[in-house]
């Protein structure tokens, strides 16, 4: 298993620790030095920012809140707040001093989403090669928003922000070293577009909240994505149209959302045994969360998550019903990777664009390569996460067990 992190993780939390204790600030001052700590980096003031910030803070106090997570784990999950409070100040003053960006046009975008391990970071890497198409690098969503103008701003180049998305790769390789083997990150690769989001089921991997999970199943994820297309806007802004290409499985249960606000969009769904799907997430957050949290209790991770992703499913299932054919385009797994090139022709065939022989070539170059730095290392199994083929079965339904409960195929993320 996947799952283990760096030899010098425990001693380095363990001289920590007694400091962490002694000096841990309440929940409040954590998320006020947050708002500080933003505002200092960009050398932009915050304006008034409701609901934005009650909403971030709602985040912020549940994880302050977890018991068990580790000095390192609490140190990366204050700079994930510090980090996303930063692009937005720096957001909300890009749009005030330069109102055209809200103007791009954000054309026809493709959706990449299904259950995860289903072939969705592959199908991403796979379409994002066409010529006109354009994907996310994990740099730019760590640090979406250009220079706004403002004379008081503190500017980052390209240079600084490529940089610091290696460190961060770097350090968290170097705290959990069989992660690239499950899910390989890379600056200058496509990822999926959960960086651009505020809120989602997500943030449950790094440590659990469920306090926070219920206030996010039950509220109206419409100005998330309002949001995400303003950062696609900003990434956009001064530079060539083209099509962009995302993916995450966590817009599952937010197709009614991501559809009212990119009404043009189409949604392409992978499919794949949900059991195998299952043992692979499941090794995949224990992974995350043991890189934040002192004890981590697999049983657990296998109920939460057959919870979320069933019903997930059933979400997506009712959404897509709801919407024509146009709006939704099958790609399953078996296809995707026993012919990739011909599933990803097929695909932008169905999406109004030609396979020219640049795209074509691009996409067989990128088939040749395998981004993990163990392609044969991770090793997974469903009994790990107290779930049997079973359960996941049932908690599907008929609609995703048919043909694929009799899949035998291989890994994929």
């Amino acid at each position: 298993m996947n799952v283990h992190h760096a030899w010098w993780v425990n001693p380095v939390n363990a001289l920590m620790d007694p400091f962490e204790r002694r000096f841990g600030a309440a929940a409040e001052e954590v998320f006020d030095d947050a708002l500080r700590a933003a505002s200092f980096r960009s050398g932009l003031p915050w304006p008034s920012d409701e609901p934005f910030l009650s909403g971030i803070r709602v985040l912020s106090d549940a994880w302050q809140a977890v018991p068990g997570v580790t000095p390192l784990g609490r140190i990366g999950l204050r700079s994930e707040i510090r980090r996303r409070l930063e692009t937005r100040l720096r957001m909300l003053h890009l749009l005030d001093a330069n109102p055209e960006v809200e103007e791009e046009p954000v054309d026809r975008p493709v959706f990449i989403t299904g259950l995860p391990r289903t072939g969705t970071t592959f199908g991403h890497g796979l379409l994002a090669q066409h010529v006109r198409g354009r994907a996310p690098m994990l740099w730019e969503m760590l640090s979406p928003v250009p220079d706004t103008g403002r004379p008081e701003e503190r500017t980052v180049s390209r240079r600084e922000r490529l940089g610091s998305a290696r460190t961060q790769m770097r350090g968290m390789n170097a705290m959990g070293p069989g992660f690239q083997a499950i899910h390989p990150m890379h600056p200058l690769e496509p990822e999926e577009c959960v960086f651009l989001l505020p809120h989602g089921v997500f943030f449950h991997v790094r440590a659990a909240v469920p306090g926070y999970r219920a206030w996010v199943e039950q509220r109206d994820a419409t100005p998330d994505y309002v949001y995400l297309k303003q950062q696609l806007q900003a990434l956009q802004w001064k530079r060539p149209a083209r099509r962009w290409v995302l993916k995450s499985p966590l817009h599952l249960p937010n197709l009614d959302a991501l559809l009212a606000v990119f009404p043009d969009a189409v949604i392409v769904m992978t499919d794949r045994d949900p059991a195998r799907a299952m043992a692979s997430w499941g090794s995949l957050t224990e992974a995350g969360m043991r890189l934040h949290n002192r004890e981590v209790d697999p049983h657990w991770i296998g109920r939460e998550w057959l919870e979320i992703w069933s019903g997930a499913a059933e979400r997506a299932r009712r959404v897509r019903r709801e919407h024509g054919p146009e709006r939704f385009l099958d790609l399953p797994y078996e296809e995707l990777t026993s012919d990739p090139v011909k599933a990803a022709e097929r695909v932008w065939h169905h999406l109004g664009e030609e396979f020219d022989p640049a795209t074509r070539a691009h996409t067989l170059a990128y088939t040749r390569r395998d981004r993990r730095k163990d392609p044969g290392g991770h090793r997974y199994s469903l009994d790990r996460y107290g779930l049997t083929a079973e359960e996941v079965y049932a908690a599907f339904g008929p609609d995703l067990t048919g043909a694929a409960a009799a899949r035998a195929e291989g890994d994929g993320a």
